[in-house]
This record gives structure tokens, sequence and C-alpha cells, in this order.
């Protein structure tokens, strides 16, 4: 028996497919970086030491962690 055109097959998974377009969308990245004629770890170097000395710049980041509470403000459980 031929299966012709309009017999479905096995349906993939709906995860299988979508991690299959994103594999093929990160492989065509990386292809149009890699034939780019751009300077990428150069560039990323600049960025780096650029955000390092805006860390270096702010106070904020010196001062020590706080802690900070969410929705129960801390409490296992709740009050109750």
């Amino acid at each position: 028996m031929n299966m012709d055109e309009n017999t479905f097959g096995e349906a993939r998974d709906v995860l299988d497919v979508l991690t299959e377009i994103e594999q093929r969308g990160t492989l065509a990245q990386e292809l149009q970086l890699r034939e780019s004629a751009a300077p990428w770890a150069a560039l990323l170097a600049e960025y780096v030491d650029a955000l390092t000395a805006l860390v270096a710049q702010n106070p904020q980041f010196q001062a020590p962690a706080e802690m900070t509470y969410t929705f129960d403000e801390g409490h296992a459980g709740g009050c109750g």
C-alpha cells in the first residue's frame, strides 16, 4: 500500500518541532555571525569593559546586598 499526499503519518510532538525550529534559527544566526566581517571578539571585549566601568562608577553596586522579601514578607506558610 502506498501513502499518498492525503494520508497523515504519525503526529510529531509539538516540543520536538519547536526545538527543531529553534536549532535551525540558532545555526542560521551562527552562520551569519561567522560570515560577517565584524571583529566579534574585540566588540565583546569592549562591551565587557564598558559594563565593568559602569559598575565601578556606581556606588549602588558597592553597597552590601539587602534582604528583600516578596508576597508573604518572609513568613513560611503565611500568617495563619
